[in-house]
């Protein structure tokens, strides 16, 4: 029998819906125990379900990491903002920030069914 591809299963997991989770990883840990791959086993058993928020946020970064790119920039240019004291800089990320975090928050309400 062959080895469960433990690092695909977990990818798969964290893909899911918070609500989805238990109940594919123990579908997972049981196909591996009859298959008698103990290690893969223990590896999906340890695995826990995301809180809501996490798996929110790691959203972009799975499904739009161009999204997730967008904010990493902003948060560099807060920062080198703040650490100059650029005025300009600041109000432009002011201006793009919120537009950035609604536009997420829709996608991430659509695919969740939830109030995030």
């Amino acid at each position: 029998m062959g080895r469960m591809d433990v690092e695909r299963v977990t990818g798969e997991l964290y893909a899911l819906r918070p609500s989805e989770f238990t109940a594919v990883r123990d579908a997972y840990v049981a196909e591996a125990r009859r298959a008698k791959d103990k290690s893969a086993a223990r590896a999906i058993a340890a695995l826990r379900r995301p809180p809501l928020a996490v798996w929110a946020a790691n959203l972009p970064a799975r499904e739009r990491p161009e999204e997730a790119a967008r904010f990493l920039a902003l948060g560099e240019a807060l920062r080198e903002a703040h650490r100059t004291l650029d005025g300009e800089r600041l109000r432009e990320a002011g201006r793009v920030g919120p537009r950035l975090r609604r536009a997420s928050a829709s996608r991430v309400r659509l695919r969740s069914g939830a109030s995030v």
